[in-house]
């Protein structure tokens, strides 16, 4: 449950303008095989969405300052509910985005929007009250673009802050056959069939997916630089994965210390 607690100024200016990064990532509500609920706060999502097999998110470019986030609340005494909605312009009117707008007029999304401060995502939309998808083209002499507009259907929550990672078409990176696995950048890593052993780079903060291998099974150790909820060892198989955050622990050696975030056995 919610304690009602006094909400200070934030740190710095945090009234100035927003900068996204040049683009959003929208998930197709049909691929999704689960969607995690918001903690007791009803604001923030620790697990991460789990897409069907041969699924992902996909990204749309968006030209940089035209982004626009918006959370309006309105209804009747008892009847009070947020509409949250994101528009961007993406430039030109090429086949692709032809081709996107299309073929997804009639989807429902849930968008997840990323910011180059490196704070956490936000995230409009649920299961069952996603976003739809309103283009709208303007060809003249001083424009030629689209605005990609996506609003939660009807009133509900406001905008979730979403600590997972993203489900992309290609994993950021995969397993040696040493063990190790190569930290390039918040995501998901592909695992194989063999020990993961340690982790290299990263930073306090970090958040990783590691996703089970497409065969046989990959041990992960529990020790000084892994650790997990509940047992001292976890075993990725097919379709499982598990979500490790970065702390800045004091191990031995000044590395970082993984702990388990949240996990998905299938």
């Amino acid at each position: 449950m919610y304690v009602k607690k006094s909400v200070p100024r934030a740190a710095g200016s945090p009234g100035i303008g927003i900068q996204t990064r040049d683009h959003v990532s929208l998930i197709d509500v049909d691929d999704i095989l689960f969607m995690p609920e918001p903690d007791s706060s009803g604001v923030v999502i620790w697990d991460d969405i789990i897409l069907k097999p041969n699924a992902y998110a996909i990204d749309l470019y968006l030209t940089p300052g035209t982004h626009e986030v918006t959370s309006g609340a309105d209804g009747d005494t008892d009847k009070v509910g947020f509409t949250p909605s994101f528009k961007g312009e993406h430039p030109g009117n090429e086949q692709e985005v032809r081709e996107f707008k299309a073929n997804c007029i009639n989807k429902k999304f849930i968008v997840v929007i990323r910011y180059c401060s490196g704070k956490s995502a936000d995230l409009i939309g649920t299961l069952c009250n996603p976003c739809k998808f309103m283009p709208s083209y303007t060809g003249n002499g001083e424009s030629n673009t689209n605005e990609m507009t996506f609003t939660q259907i009807s009133k509900g929550p406001d905008i979730f802050i979403y600590k997972g990672t993203l489900p992309m078409e290609e994993p950021l990176g995969a397993l040696e056959e040493t063990g190790k696995l190569q930290f390039v950048g918040d995501g998901q890593y592909q695992l194989i069939n063999s020990q993961l052993t340690s982790i290299i780079g990263g930073a306090h903060g970090s958040v990783i997916t590691l996703l089970g291998p497409t065969e046989g099974e990959c041990p992960i150790a529990d020790d000084e630089h892994v650790k997990f909820i509940a047992g001292n060892k976890f075993t990725l198989k097919p379709g499982a994965q598990i979500t490790l955050r970065a702390f800045n622990a004091g191990t031995e050696g000044g590395g970082l210390l993984w702990l388990e975030q949240s996990r998905y056995v299938g």
